[in-house]
């Protein structure tokens, strides 16, 4: 588990299909992701089975809880994916479900947790990201947590019956350890 003030990451479970099926099957929450197909039951077990084989070497998944909710209520997922060993980069994501915990800090500490993680156990030299030009949350979060934008690629997601640009982020380790380190080494 990762610990923060606001949020703790844990691993997946499967019972948290009900949560994943319920947020990635609203059409509010999904606009914002790469996904546009109905989420079933099948493929989220199989998803989840996967996180346990083989491919889970190149992914890495957690379940954003809230802290002080006393049953820690799930709110969303974070991770990272396409974990590549060779040249120490992988690619951030992050999905708040829970439309009540929108704008009020829970993925941006998220979001740093597991660049934590992803920097200082994982060993990661460098995290990219991606995000719908129209998606404003996203675009603050990617920058609150010390990406830089990278470039766009115009008009390549089609959304909400329009095409919308495709935000590239990326964050070096160098980078991230340079806004956190001491502010007396400053």
């Amino acid at each position: 588990m990762l610990q923060g003030e606001k949020v703790v990451l844990r691993p997946v479970r499967r019972s948290d299909i009900e949560h994943f099926l319920k947020w990635f099957n609203d059409p509010e929450v999904t606009q914002y992701l790469g996904m546009y197909l109905p989420m079933t039951e099948m493929a989220e077990e199989k998803f989840i089975e996967d996180l346990g084989s083989a491919v889970a070497g190149t992914r890495v998944m957690f379940v954003i809880e809230t802290v002080e909710d006393i049953d820690k209520k799930p709110i969303g997922s974070v991770g990272l994916s396409n974990i590549h060993p060779k040249d120490h980069h992988a690619v951030f994501g992050i999905a708040i479900g829970e439309k009540d915990y929108w704008s009020k800090s829970y993925g941006t500490e998220a979001a740093r947790l597991i660049i934590r993680y992803g920097f200082e156990h994982l060993n990661l030299h460098r995290i990219n990201s991606f995000a719908i030009s129209f998606n404003e949350r996203s675009l603050r979060l990617h920058l609150k947590a010390g990406f830089k934008e990278e470039g766009r690629q115009r008009e390549a997601v089609f959304k909400n019956g329009d095409y919308h640009d495709h935000v590239m982020f990326g964050l070096l380790k160098k980078e991230w350890q340079a806004m956190n380190e001491p502010k007396e080494n400053k």
